[in-house]
């Protein structure tokens, strides 16, 4: 019963670190929100191919580098990655391999909330 509702209160505080973000939700389901500095190509050339080597189509991503586009998701720094409408990351250059980790749970997340409803 106590494991039971550990679990329950991982989820919630992993929810929580995840903030959603409405206006994110329609379009590609990860998005790179990066102006031009160089943690921000960084950051987009590794989510690039996170992407590529998950065999994800192309079309599933999306690279946002507008302020005003940026700041209407409600995103306040850069570089960040959104997946599935979720601020996953924001203001920190992500390893190839972290990203992954991330997509797979992320998306995992999601399918198993879609597929409960």
């Amino acid at each position: 019963m106590a494991v039971i509702r550990f679990l329950d209160i991982k989820q919630k505080r992993k929810a929580r670190q995840r903030p959603l973000l409405p206006n994110a939700l329609e379009g590609a389901r990860i998005k790179i929100c990066a102006t031009g500095c160089s943690h921000c190509s960084a950051m987009r050339e590794n989510v690039k191919e996170a992407v590529k080597l998950l065999g994800l189509p192309e079309e599933e991503l999306a690279c946002i580098s507008d302020f005003s586009e940026i700041a209407r998701l409600g995103v306040m720094s850069t570089p960040s990655l959104v997946i599935d409408g979720r601020l996953v990351s924001a203001g920190k250059v992500l390893k190839v391999d972290e990203i992954m980790g991330l997509i797979i749970e992320v998306m995992a997340e999601t399918e198993k909330g879609s597929a409960g409803q």
